[in-house]
């Protein structure tokens, strides 16, 4: 081989190159632009003023609408309830105007929906007011309505379909029993609250961040509200769809410090001390198989945590915010900011767990998130069971977008 022949088979020229390069780009191009458009187009929409929504395991939503309306001069606020099928059909199944408590004036607003485990029945968070007296005065509270998937009330204990007092309610698996949360009147000294209790007429509200519950029971034809674990008390519950029980923070009343990660079981009407926490300021969230815990410890720290081998954990820089867990548990979608307002929403891939020796504090972790849907600013959001659907409500429009998750 001459000296001429080695100099052309060792540099290629500049068509070698182009003719290399240019299917690779287009390539490239071609699968960044298939992502962009399926992630910029939903799979569908629900065209409707839409203040909550849940996701049922097997992927239907159960949505609330705002309706108000007038009743004697009166404006009124009773939101009504739908479902929405797989492939988006809609379909009401309580109209608002006709669900009435007491002889007053009566409004309210849903704050939260949840399915339960085998997806045929609801629970109904609502916020009430209701007027007490000819001068307009009126009285807020708050109740749990129980619905099954075609709207139709559910009575428990021969007595209502609502629970006075209850708030983050759940059916559990036998589909006969609820258990949910009461708020301890702020002024109260006993440590566990009879079911049911709610605080006088004249207390001032609990700021959030200080309200305690107690977590009760009832179960329908056999019993009414029973109180569960007595002498513990919770700032938050998150109830796991497969199994009896969920995690909480346990603190005790008067303290603000040392709260508490605990594992319930109630279906041995038992909890677990996972771990005590070096703070707690919100986001307690189970991974889908119930097996890890998220939860910020402080406004800039996130933290996930193994539920069965609790030293093994890992520590985020992640600015506080409201977050869902991928299918894969592989990471969390993150919307940034307080979770009563919109936010631009991103991915955080989760750095393996560690194991950390007690009372040692773990190494905070650096991790870049990942924006998604143009760094667009949106109210609610979850995503499917299954991981492969994600929902979010517009700000301001309060349409229902689903996408698939990329």
């Amino acid at each position: 081989m001459t000296m001429r022949q080695r100099m052309t088979f060792r540099q290629p020229t500049l068509r070698h190159f182009i003719l290399g390069t240019v299917p690779f780009l287009l390539a490239t191009a071609f699968l960044s632009a298939t992502t962009s458009r399926a992630q910029d187009n939903p799979t569908f929409k629900i065209d409707e003023d839409i203040t909550r929504f849940a996701y049922s395991a097997g992927g239907r939503i159960a949505f609330a609408t705002r309706h108000v309306y007038s009743m004697k001069k009166i404006a009124l606020q009773r939101d009504d309830i739908w479902i929405s099928e797989t492939d988006g059909k809609k379909h009401r199944i309580l109209l608002g105007e006709k669900f009435v408590r007491g002889s007053g004036p009566f409004s309210y607003t849903v704050r939260g929906l949840r399915w339960s485990p085998d997806g045929t029945k609801l629970t109904v968070d609502l916020a009430t007011s209701e007027m007490i007296n000819d001068d307009g005065d009126t009285r807020a509270g708050v109740m749990t309505l129980l619905l099954d998937d075609t709207g139709r009330e559910i009575t428990l204990a021969g007595t209502d379909s609502v629970i006075a007092g209850a708030t983050n309610a759940a059916w559990l698996t036998d589909g006969a029993t609820v258990a949910y949360l009461t708020e301890v009147p702020r002024a109260s000294a006993a440590p566990a609250s009879a079911a049911g209790t709610t605080p006088p007429p004249d207390a001032p509200p609990t700021p959030p961040a200080n309200k305690l519950f107690t977590l009760n029971r009832v179960r329908a034809l056999s019993e009414g509200a029973t109180a569960l674990l007595q002498g513990h008390l919770f700032s938050t519950v998150t109830w796991s769809a497969k199994q009896d029980g969920g995690v909480a923070i346990e603190r005790e009343q008067g303290v603000a410090d040392s709260p508490r990660l605990v594992q319930l079981d109630l279906a041995q009407e038992k909890l677990r001390v996972v771990a005590t926490l070096e703070g707690y300021t919100g986001g307690l969230t189970l991974s889908p198989s119930g097996k890890k815990v998220a939860y910020w410890i402080n406004n800039e720290q996130l933290e996930v945590r193994d539920v069965d081998a609790p030293n093994r954990l890992v520590r985020m820089r992640v600015s506080l915010g409201t977050l869902a867990w991928s299918g894969n548990e592989t990471r969390v979608l993150v919307k940034r900011g307080p979770v009563a307002r919109s936010g631009g929403l991103a991915w955080v891939t989760l750095p393996p767990l560690s194991i950390i020796a007690t009372g040692v504090a773990p190494t905070v972790v650096e991790v870049f998130p990942q924006s998604i849907l143009h760094d667009l600013e949106f109210r609610q959001f979850d995503i499917t069971p299954d991981g492969k659907s994600l929902a979010l409500i517009e700000p301001g429009k309060g349409n229902l977008l689903v996408y698939p998750v990329m």
